[in-house]
């Protein structure tokens, strides 16, 4: 991945479980997004995790679900250490098991109320030694790995969807006021990135000095503003190329272009390919 923040590392990969441990004040260097359904796990320590336009206070025993091309990104949270699961996969992987379960939502939790679900004790204890055999099997591969690591996903999914519904409502998005602050900023330019959203509009919108929304804006999200505003649009513009027949300068203006050499350019830097590359593949 490149300062672009389209993920291509794991396009070839449809499913991947890891586990690490980190020490130190680690943060991911910018936020992403990526064709994955991402689940993450934190077995110890505690991270703030931003996704879409919410900040939440992630802890020990929390479980955080990202939609596929969903802009996410994690940073410290002040704790010396922390040790996470991570599991991404693509739909495809679960193709056949996702037709016979067609009066099913196995995908639920990922467009819930909320990206996070708290355990209790022995709720954790469940999860954490379904995630264990899932790692072991996954490092110890045999014949019958893969279909194996199929059905424990899909175990996963179903647990985690009956968990959900007995879940109580906790308050899990951040009380950090600067981080709400950024949040509603963040929850602003994404409904109106059409229009010139420069740093000096929004400093004077939200009431705050640009020196300081420049610097925990780029805290939080991990990207400068323009970086935000360009990858909202090039995500809109992905969508346009794939649903729509419009012609590429057409989609330029209706995500907030002037200049069809700017959006090109903008395009290339976050997917990789340029604009009539993209629709190309599409077709």
């Amino acid at each position: 991945m490149n300062e672009n923040i389209k993920d291509h590392d794991k396009i070839e990969k449809a499913f991947e479980i890891t586990k690490i441990k980190q020490v130190g004040n680690v943060s991911m260097k910018t936020n992403h997004y990526h064709d994955d359904y991402e689940i993450y796990y934190l077995l110890d320590g505690k991270r703030h995790y931003f996704i879409k336009d919410k900040v939440y206070d992630i802890k020990k025993g929390d479980l955080v679900f990202v939609e596929k091309n969903e802009i996410h990104k994690t940073f410290d949270a002040g704790a010396p250490y922390h040790q996470r699961i991570l599991i991404t996969f693509k739909k495809s992987y679960l193709n056949n098991i996702l037709v016979e379960a067609k009066n099913y939502d196995l995908l639920s939790c990922f467009h819930g109320n909320t990206n996070v679900l708290r355990l209790k004790f022995d709720e954790q204890k469940s999860i954490e030694n379904l995630l264990s055999r899932m790692l072991y099997e996954d490092a110890n591969q045999v014949d019958s790995s893969s279909i194996y690591l199929k059905i424990m996903l899909t175990e996963f999914l179903i647990l985690v969807e009956r968990l959900l519904k007995s879940a109580p409502s906790y308050h899990i998005e951040t009380t950090n006021l600067t981080h709400k602050r950024i949040s509603e900023i963040i929850t602003y330019i994404n409904k109106n990135y059409v229009e010139n959203l420069t740093l000096d509009f929004l400093s004077k919108r939200f009431f705050i000095s640009t020196y300081y929304l420049s610097r925990t804006f780029k805290k939080v999200t991990g990207l400068n503003l323009n970086q935000y505003v360009n990858t909202i649009r090039i995500k809109a513009a992905e969508k346009l190329l794939f649903s729509t027949e419009l012609n590429i300068t057409n989609i330029s203006e209706k995500v907030g272009y002037r200049s069809i050499t700017h959006f090109g350019r903008a395009f290339k830097s976050i997917t990789g390919v340029s604009p009539l590359k993209y629709k190309k593949i599409l077709s």
